[in-house]
């Protein structure tokens, strides 16, 4: 089996390079440090999301969020840990100089985790969309199982689209050829890592990547229209039965006044339920939106990426290459933070059972 090794091997193009390494480093442990601040927090929302989603009423929008915050879970966990080892390395202790090449390792694992976000974050915006666009076709069409189905098709297929990767290449360890003594961590490249990196990079991060963000935006856009047609329609609605009421009441007198009791108390009632399933729209929308917003930078690096041979690792704008996708990174770790907020602000059951069932005990134990 033919075998090219390792990072520590590969030739850089000729050139000199955009950032030099002392900026570099400076810039590197700046976002580390900013990925930790957002990320480790992060963890312990996304838990609380999962934890307060499963004991509230389970529905084909939350069997979303529980797959969205699990997958954050993960990927979180993998930044802080691929960020803690930049500062180790940063630090220039003897014993980190394997942490880059385990540091390259994880990142293959946090890929895929934040691949199968994007997907799932992708299905929500789907069926919002077409739920908010075509609510009569689509009522029944999603519901929990249907939704739990779905999520897991969506991750198998990722999994099943980048597990081909793993196997293209193996961890090895060889002398240090500055002391000859300690062991040094390298990656070992079989032949067919080019053809599968070259599908990975052209499949998954070009034309997936391309589809799942003209996908989201296409139903963002739909979800607004579909929202502001539909609170202009119940306007009208509430306008001309306000009006018929008044006409009716003036006719039939005080006879009636009890039914037109009842006939309000049941128009109050109607307009919760309709301002409730807004604020889930609502709540899916900004999920959706800040995606996209946060994701636009790692579009056209990819793009960039795809176009200039140079822009990759060990190539000539290797040291760009880090700040950039570190600096997406960031960004990463700033949505999988705020989704909780999102929750606590237009979901009521979330923010009922947060504040009610887990806030409110903690701080009367922690007082008392």
């Amino acid at each position: 089996m033919n075998v090219s090794t390792s990072l520590e091997i590969v030739s850089a193009p000729l050139g000199e390079p955009l950032i030099s390494d002392h900026i570099t480093n400076y810039i590197m442990v700046m976002l580390s440090l900013m990925i930790l601040v957002f990320s480790l927090p992060s963890i312990v929302l996304n838990s609380l999301n999962v934890y307060i989603f499963v004991n509230t009423k389970l529905d084909s929008v939350t069997v979303c969020f529980i797959s969205l915050a699990l997958s954050d879970i993960g990927s979180m966990l993998l930044m802080s840990v691929k960020a803690s080892f930049s500062l180790i390395v940063a630090s220039g202790v003897s014993w980190g100089r394997n942490l880059p090449n385990l540091s390259y390792f994880v990142a293959f694992i946090f890929i895929l985790l934040m691949d199968m976000s994007s997907a799932t974050t992708t299905y929500i915006a789907v069926q919002r969309g077409l739920c908010v666009t075509f609510p009569f076709y689509t009522r029944n069409v999603f519901n929990k199982n249907r939704s739990l189905v779905i999520c897991s098709i969506i991750s198998l297929v990722i999994l099943v689209c980048t597990l081909p990767r793993f196997a293209t290449f193996r961890l090895k360890t060889i002398l240090d050829p500055i002391d000859n003594t300690t062991a040094l961590l390298v990656f070992e490249y079989f032949e067919s890592w080019y053809s599968f990196d070259s599908f990975y990079l052209i499949f998954m991060k070009s034309v997936l990547a391309f589809t799942e963000y003209g996908i989201m935006v296409v139903c963002t856009i739909a979800i607004s229209i579909g929202m502001r047609s539909s609170m202009k329609l119940k306007q009208k609605s509430n306008t001309y039965s306000s009006e018929t009421s008044r006409g009716a009441h003036s006719k039939k007198g005080k006879e009636k006044k009890d039914l037109d009791d009842i006939k309000s108390s049941e128009k109050e009632q109607a307009q919760k339920k309709d301002s409730k399933e807004s604020l889930v729209v609502k709540q899916s929308l900004i999920v959706v939106l800040i995606h996209v917003i946060l994701t636009t930078p790692r579009i056209f690096v990819s793009l960039f990426k795809v176009f200039e041979p140079r822009f990759t690792l060990g190539g000539q704008y290797n040291n760009l290459f880090f700040v950039f996708f570190n600096s997406i990174n960031v960004g990463d770790s700033i949505n999988a933070f705020v989704n909780f907020f999102v929750y606590l602000t237009f979901n009521s059951k979330f923010r009922h059972y947060f504040f009610n069932i887990i806030y409110r005990p903690v701080v009367k134990n922690g007082s008392s």
